[in-house]
């Protein structure tokens, strides 16, 4: 019961972020806007300040690295297997699109919202160490097998491309640079410090409003039709990729609470930017936005199971 807790906060918010865009309060250019702020702004100051705390343990996460790869290696092999042969037999583009968002996790608007409510802010420093570790395989495994699904191959200029796109990532950026400022022992001031820790704070709530307002959450049957439509790729993502994860710590082990914040980051719904990244690598981009809205309703009901499995609550 406490589980469900961890999730009603988030649910109100995402809620009232959706009906106000619903009902004209927010246009598609107030939640651009959010977005924007948070991607550029109160994120990477959060991630600043968090790695900064976290010192240099991004850079000695070996087991964190190699768990964490090999999850979305296997991940993305069975999603393939099963959407090949079985459950999007004959449709390429869906297929692709079931490989390449098996294991990409909402980690910014729902994830760090998650944590933080869950485990405070020793868990976000958790996280924040995390996102630094994953940040490249995360992106580049994705890419590498939606391409080589779509075209035949990989393609070198995609690839560089996103290579480029993760050194001008600011959430990279800002944990990269908190990562060397705490290995340099450059010291920050206090306003520097409680400037970035109220931004940081802002995180959760708009977040959660950026998300509610890119759901279209309106029409029931519609709502039902995309969780029909998409139940196996949701089993993938919300219960397969947490639980490889999960096991592959027992043969890589890490701290208590880095397993818990890993393994919850894992069982997050599908990223809003796997919807955007479809559409312009060719596949089936409608079946990526069913996914992302069916996988962000449905975790609702997993949160709170793997908050009980995990021990959060």
């Amino acid at each position: 019961m406490q589980g469900i807790f961890i999730v009603l906060p988030l649910l109100i918010i995402i809620v009232i972020g959706n009906r106000l865009r619903a009902y004209g309060f927010y246009s598609e250019k107030n939640i651009a806007a959010l977005a924007k702020t948070l991607f550029y702004v109160i994120l990477p100051a959060l991630m600043f300040r968090t790695t900064y705390i976290a010192g240099g343990s991004a850079l000695s996460q070996p087991n964190l690295f190699c768990a964490s790869a090999i999850c979305f290696l296997l991940t993305m092999i069975f999603a393939y297997i099963a959407a090949r042969f079985l459950v999007h037999r004959g449709d390429l583009k869906r297929t692709a699109v079931a490989v390449f968002a098996s294991y990409r996790s909402n980690n910014i608007y729902l994830g760090l919202p998650v944590i933080q409510l869950a485990m405070g802010e020793a868990g976000m420093n958790e996280a924040a160490v995390y996102l630094a570790v994953i940040s490249v395989s995360f992106q580049m495994l994705s890419v590498a097998a939606g391409e080589m699904i779509i075209h035949g191959r990989l393609s070198a200029g995609s690839m560089t491309s996103v290579f480029r796109k993760l050194v001008r990532n600011p959430l990279i950026l800002s944990c990269s640079a908190g990562v060397a400022f705490a290995l340099c022992g450059v010291p920050i001031h206090f306003v520097i410090d409680e400037t970035f820790k109220l931004m940081g704070s802002a995180a959760t709530a708009v977040a959660l409003l950026a998300l509610g307002g890119t759901l279209d959450l309106s029409h029931t049957g519609a709502v039902a039709g995309m969780i029909r439509r998409t139940w196996f790729d949701i089993l993938v993502k919300l219960v397969l990729n947490p639980v490889l994860m999960y096991v592959l710590f027992s043969i890589f082990p890490v701290s208590d609470n880095m397993l818990k914040v890993a393994v919850m980051m894992g069982a997050m719904p599908t990223s809003v930017d796997s919807f955007i990244m479809a559409r312009g690598m060719g596949m089936d981009s409608e079946y990526a936005a069913d996914l992302v809205a069916a996988t962000t309703i449905m975790c609702m009901f997993a949160i709170p199971v793997w908050a009980y499995i995990l021990h959060m609550v």
